[in-house]
């Protein structure tokens, strides 16, 4: 079924088709959870392992107007597979199918379907169904490295926030997780982000009050499964990536994409 949106974005179905191949060549595919659309179609979402204590977690789709992450790890599976041979490997890449086909930020109840903050103790119960099944698994079945490193991928739709100004174009990046800002992965994403097409952008203010300091905010509290990542399993750095969206398409999706293929080099490379 052909995307709500005019951005180009590929159908959800050739997503998975891409994701699958991972399978192919010997990945763990794990059901989380599934979302159903207005007319009855079913979008699963799926976790793939290359294998136990995973060393390196990949996350995209969370956010459906942020698509740029989970096309490129649909293009970078042969890389995914290559990398996977000699590292245990988590990927959960299209963890909001509903919000990417409907290019809405949440899933079908209106909540992020990754909100953690039920497991983080601020919450009585959990958001959604989805982040009811993904946090459980994230906790309870995923089989992580002491330490792991967490990378995930997400825009900034600032568009969103009508009188807001972001002075700057391009990226900025979370990191979280015992001496995450300082961690040799950190820099080395921070390098090559500096250096992209849509460089870091060093100072200002995000549009949650988010004070930058060289392009990056260290340690927020923020509700998210990257948090819960780095309190209740002690991953770091848990880094999670934003590329700045002055309006739908632009940055145009393809230079987007391209960014994350880049940085998925950066982060899953030796």
């Amino acid at each position: 079924m052909k995307p709500l949106s005019c951005d180009g974005r590929p159908p959800v179905a050739d997503l998975h088709r891409a994701y699958n191949r991972l399978v192919a060549a010997g990945w763990e595919k794990v059901p989380l959870a599934e979302q159903r659309t207005e007319s009855g179609l079913v979008f699963p979402i799926d976790a793939y392992a290359s294998g136990p204590m995973a060393e390196r977690v990949v996350i995209g789709g969370i956010h459906g107007r942020e698509p740029a992450g989970a096309i490129a790890l649909a293009r970078q599976v042969d890389r995914l597979i290559e990398q996977g041979a000699s590292r245990p490997i988590l990927v959960m890449p299209l963890l909001n199918p509903w919000g990417y086909h409907h290019h809405q930020r949440y899933g079908p109840s209106g909540q992020s379907v990754s909100d953690s903050d039920h497991q983080l103790g601020r919450a009585p119960e959990p958001a959604c169904p989805e982040a009811a099944a993904i946090t459980a698994f994230v906790l309870e079945r995923a089989s992580l490295a002491p330490g792991a490193a967490v990378l995930d991928l997400h825009e900034d739709p600032i568009y969103e926030a009508p009188g807001y100004q972001f002075e700057g174009r391009g990226s900025y990046l979370y990191a979280t997780g015992l001496g995450a800002a300082r961690h040799p992965l950190t820099q080395r994403v921070a390098a090559y982000l500096q250096d992209c097409p849509l460089p870091l952008v060093l100072t200002g203010v995000t549009r949650f009050g988010e004070a930058l300091d060289q392009g990056m905010i260290v340690d927020s509290e923020d509700g998210s499964i990257d948090e819960l990542l780095a309190k209740r399993k002690g991953c770091t750095p848990v880094i999670t990536t934003e590329l700045v969206l002055t309006a739908e398409q632009d940055p145009p999706l393809a230079l987007r994409v391209e960014v994350y293929l880049g940085l998925l080099d950066a982060f899953l490379g030796d």
